[in-house]
């Protein structure tokens, strides 16, 4: 389900880029669909201070950030670290690295889409609505923290039988 151009007006996006090029063309293309409010920051830090004051809908974050890598980040949101945020704000990493260790890596730090570059204005729509209407399920535990890994919701019954780990104890 993609948003309505009224949902679109109502969206707050913080965009994390380093590469000057990449975020005002993720700008642009944000403008172009008539986002509320767009705030670009060049640096993690910067990035954090708005993460704090501001009340966001949607991040989109680079894999590699100058000062630090884009996925510190993604984990530090996803630890709570923000009064205004919740752990659960849709987090869009934006990377030219798409080998499955990256990929892997930005799941584990807790990412709800990836998209890769170049991207299209289509891409972008379609991982932002993505990211806001087809939420996953957060996952809070010792390891890991973040949207559920597995986007199909599983019927209580898939899981019966002898390898439901659920019931399984450590002996």
């Amino acid at each position: 389900m993609e948003l309505t151009s009224t949902e679109l007006t109502k969206l707050k996006v913080l965009i994390v880029d380093s590469n000057v090029f990449i975020a005002k063309t993720l700008f642009s293309i944000l403008e172009a669909f008539e986002i509320g409010s767009i705030i670009v920051c060049d640096t993690l830090s910067s990035a954090e201070k708005h993460l704090g004051n501001t009340e966001l809908d949607c991040i989109f974050v680079d894999f590699m950030m100058e000062d630090r890598a884009g996925l510190d980040f993604i984990k530090m949101v996803r630890e709570g670290a923000s009064p205004e945020n919740e752990q659960t704000l849709p987090i869009i990493l934006n990377t030219g690295v798409t080998d499955i260790d990256t990929i892997v890596m930005a799941r584990d730090a807790g990412v709800t889409e990836i998209i890769s570059k170049p991207f299209s204005p289509a891409q972008v729509l379609q991982k932002l609505s993505n990211a806001i209407n087809n939420q996953r399920e957060f996952i809070d535990v010792d390891e890991y923290i973040g949207p559920n890994r597995r986007r199909r919701k599983m019927s209580i019954m898939e899981w019966d039988g002898e390898n439901d780990r659920r019931l399984q104890t450590d002996k």
